[in-house]
């Protein structure tokens, strides 16, 4: 049997996405999940784990559950699924309830293949009740290292799948997919989703066509120019804030190069302007926060440098990993100046918050909710990190990494919004904003309210109900200020609350406030030690002296790694054994008669293809030949 839906798994393959055959690795996770068995896949960033259960979500019965902790890389994936034929959708917080239910419903009868959503959403009342009628065949759970207190980006309600699944969680194939574990955080994914004899497969952390480079300079932006200049193709550059992303943006523009600064503070409107320009080829450098490039495929990325180094090897690698999807030699290059190690390990021991500031940041957040001790919160408040700071006395640093805490710790459950959210509950009934309606004179306050009203659902009367902005905009068929304006004068009259939810967190209480804060020192202190172990390992990673490549698979638990890749900075200062004086003449004195293309010192030379790259590649890095940026890309002597 298993046979037959792996060979229909085949021709689907073809069918909707064009390929004649699944990447090695591939193949066994596909026929892992046709033979019911629980199954982990491990595959590096590129590595085509989404086809792991998209392929066989057409193929099985029902319907596959895809869970995802991305809102806009759900939204993009169920966009791809659907020009290609695909039927999916997705129910998240930038739908009103009406449209989910209707989706469930729909999901219910037949009439999509895969169903994308949040975690958050397994603990809804209105899930609890439809899902023993979806008829779920699969359930697929993207970025697992969440559910790991040692993953890089743990979130608790990941934990809590197979409970909120009920009994359907043992009748249903369990697929995990991640990017970035280590073994700890393995053996916490199978333990915490309950996989029994899973299969367990690795495509292995290497990425062979990478060269790992670490530049140690005290003057970073000089050191900068000189990687641009030699640089090929597009790139991106990832910097730890917002504001460095900004200066250094405006910086490589005065000095000549385009780019242009992305991270949650812009709207999403030029976030999706920017991300498409880079993509198409139009815009060939972005400096960027870890907001950009989840979900975001562009295999030609030539180069990643990070201008600051990140906490962990997760986001490391996860992020320098964009380049080179495509297969081609490619760089990701850290940059470090030496104040940046006891600067990273003092940052998290100043922002780190104790038991007794955590509970002044919690009680503030509460008081900034108008909570009451005892009083229970189902719905979802933006965090105004300005008034939490100036009810505490804290930093803002302080007060949001306090937030992020209280989120692993459980006590707050943020609710991540990758787009610009609209938030409305209106304070009359139903029956009593009628009323309201008939009285109100104007024609346009009354036809815009009554479309309000319609839009965003009954629910709107009973609890602030949230809609994309983007789409509520759409909907309406006016600007963002028109829309600001005429929620502000409906509010003055009592007629509806709002909320309006641009870059700011937002989340809710897991459980009513409490009387006394509920976690020991020894908790939070976990927590923290969790931290700085993880940076412990980014900064070993940047203080090695052996191969780079090595170090990162033997952190991420590969077993029998070389000890050399022969491309990374340390191994080239080790020397290339394959590479010769005599070699480097050769080369020398063909290009000093004039520039040679690629295949043209290849006819000379009669060298095989890698020997020729890693000979100007070397060569390269010595500032004795450079690439000519003309039509064949030619190599000449430097100067």
């Amino acid at each position: 049997m298993s046979d037959q839906l792996f060979k229909q798994a085949r021709k689907n393959l073809k069918k909707y996405w064009g390929f004649d055959d699944f990447r090695p690795g591939q193949d066994e996770v596909v026929k892992s999940v046709f033979a019911g068995k629980h199954t982990l896949v491990l595959f590096p960033t590129g590595g085509g784990k989404s086809l792991c259960y998209q392929v066989p979500a057409t193929v099985l019965e029902g319907i596959t559950l895809v869970i995802s902790p991305l809102v806009a890389l759900m939204q993009d994936q169920v966009f791809q699924l659907k020009e290609k034929g695909v039927p999916a959708t997705f129910v998240n917080s930038t739908i009103s309830r009406a449209e989910v239910e209707q989706r469930l419903i729909n999901a219910r009868n037949g009439m999509y293949k895969l169903l994308y959503c949040a975690p958050e959403r397994l603990e809804t009342e209105l899930w609890q009740n439809m899902m023993p009628d979806l008829s779920i065949s699969m359930i697929a759970i993207d970025e697992a290292h969440c559910i790991s207190e040692w993953g890089h980006d743990f979130r608790p309600i990941y934990r809590k799948i197979p409970e909120m699944m009920g009994p359907v969680a043992r009748q249903i194939r369990w697929l995990a997919l991640t990017a970035t574990a280590t073994p700890e955080v393995r053996m916490d994914i199978v333990t915490s989703l309950n996989l029994e004899n899973p299969e367990i497969i690795s495509r292995g952390f290497n990425r062979p066509n990478l060269q790992w480079w670490v530049s140690r300079d005290e003057q970073k932006k000089r050191r900068l120019k000189e990687v641009l200049k030699r640089a090929t193709g597009s790139g991106l550059i990832y910097a730890g804030t917002r504001a460095v992303c900004e200066q250094l943006s405006q910086w490589l523009n005065r000095q000549g190069w385009k780019s242009e600064p992305y991270h949650a503070g812009l709207t999403s409107d030029n976030r999706e302007r920017i991300q498409n320009q880079w993509i198409d080829g139009e815009l060939p450098l972005v400096v960027a926060t870890n907001a950009f490039g989840m979900g975001i495929d562009k295999p030609d990325c030539r180069y990643v440098v990070h201008y600051d180094m990140p906490s962990s090897m997760e986001a490391y690698y996860q992020e320098a990993g964009r380049a080179g999807r495509d297969g081609d030699e490619s760089y990701p290059i850290l940059m470090i100046k030496n104040a940046d190690l006891p600067v990273a390990r003092k940052t998290i021991l100043d922002s780190y918050p104790n038991r007794g500031q955590l509970e002044k940041i919690y009680n503030a957040v509460c008081d900034h909710w108008n909570l009451a001790a005892g009083s229970p919160m189902e719905e979802i408040h933006k965090i105004d990190i300005d008034q939490v700071q100036k009810r505490s006395g804290f930093s803002k640093r302080m007060v949001w990494s306090g937030v992020r805490v209280m989120d692993q710790l459980g006590i707050i459950k943020l609710v991540r919004m990758d787009e610009p959210q609209v938030g409305i509950r209106f304070v009359p009934s139903r029956d009593g904003l009628q009323e309201r309606l008939d009285r109100m004179g104007k024609t346009e306050k009354r036809a815009f309210t009554d479309r309000l009203s319609r839009m965003m659902g009954s629910d709107v009367h009973h609890r602030m109900v949230y809609m994309d902005e983007r789409q509520m905009l759409v909907k309406l068929q006016m600007s963002a200020k028109m829309l600001e304006n005429g929620l502000r004068v409906l509010a003055q009259e009592q007629l509806l609350d709002y909320s309006l939810i641009r870059n700011e967190p937002t989340g809710h209480l897991a459980e009513a406030r409490y009387h006394r804060f509920p976690c020991s020192y020894a908790e939070i202190l976990r927590h923290r030690e969790r931290l700085l172990k993880k940076l412990e390992y980014m900064i070993g990673y940047v203080e090695t002296k052996e191969c780079r490549s090595r170090y990162i698979r033997i952190y991420f638990g590969e077993k029998n790694v070389p000890k050399r890749c022969g491309k990374c900075d340390n191994c080239r200062k080790t020397g290339n054994r394959s590479i010769t004086p005599k070699d480097v003449r050769t080369v020398t004195s063909l290009l000093k008669v004039e520039p040679m293309a690629f295949q043209v010192l290849q006819k000379h030379t009669k060298w095989k293809r890698e020997h020729l790259k890693e000979v100007l590649a070397h060569m390269m890095r010595e500032e004795v030949v450079e690439q000519m940026q003309d039509e064949g890309h030619r190599y000449s002597i430097e100067g």
